[in-house]
Formats: C-alpha cells, structure tokens, sequence
C-alpha cells in the first residue's frame, strides 16, 4: 500500500478570506513559521504539494499527500484542525477527496515523499 492523494477543495467562509490571506503572507513571509509547520506536518504523515487560488476569495484546490495508514477520517481532522490550513481560523470548509490513482494506472499527481 502506498502513500494516499487528496484533492482539498476550500472555500472560504463569509467574509474571512481577507484575515486568512493576510495570515497566509505573514506564515509565508521570512521567519514565519512556515518550514517549521510544513516539516511538523511532515513528521504527522501530512504533505501539501500545491495550493491553487482560483481567486482571493476562493475556492482554493490544494493537493496533499497523507502517508499510508492515516485514515480519510483523521486527515479530515487534520485539515479542519488547528495545524491544518486554515491556521486555526474557522475560516475554510474542507472538502476532501481522494484520488484514485488506480484510473491512472497507478500514476501520482505529484513524486510521493512517503515510501
């Protein structure tokens, strides 16, 4: 068995998209935080490969991987939680679906870093 793939569709909740974003630029921006959360995200079996704003106000489609054994129900979890990317905000619904890698004949959307 193999690392898992998801598709997470989010979409802001009324009015936060503004605060989220301002978060997202400071997390991003240097000293931040940012390495220290992916690598603590990492370490829980949680790897975004991409985020992709369609626009500002959403929706937003990010690609992660969760590593084999982790259960669609606690990265769902994981996702809504606070270490998750809407930075403990309530600002994001999550809606997360995995992808079948079968119809690809076993091809992944992006190099998996879990083996």
């Amino acid at each position: 068995m193999a690392s898992t793939f998801y598709i997470v569709h989010h979409e802001f909740k009324v009015g936060k998209a503004e605060k989220w974003w301002e978060t997202a630029y400071a997390a991003m921006s240097p000293g931040g935080g940012w390495d220290d959360a992916v690598t603590a995200n990492k370490e829980k079996g949680f790897f975004n490969h991409s985020a992709n704003a369609v626009t500002k106000t959403g929706p937003v489609y990010c690609f992660w991987e969760v590593k084999e054994g982790i259960s669609a129900e606690v990265f769902q979890e994981f996702i809504d939680g606070p270490s998750g990317p809407g930075f403990g905000q309530d600002a994001l619904m999550n809606i997360c679906k995995p992808i079948d890698t079968s119809l690809m004949n076993g091809q992944t959307p992006y190099p998996p870093v879990f083996s």
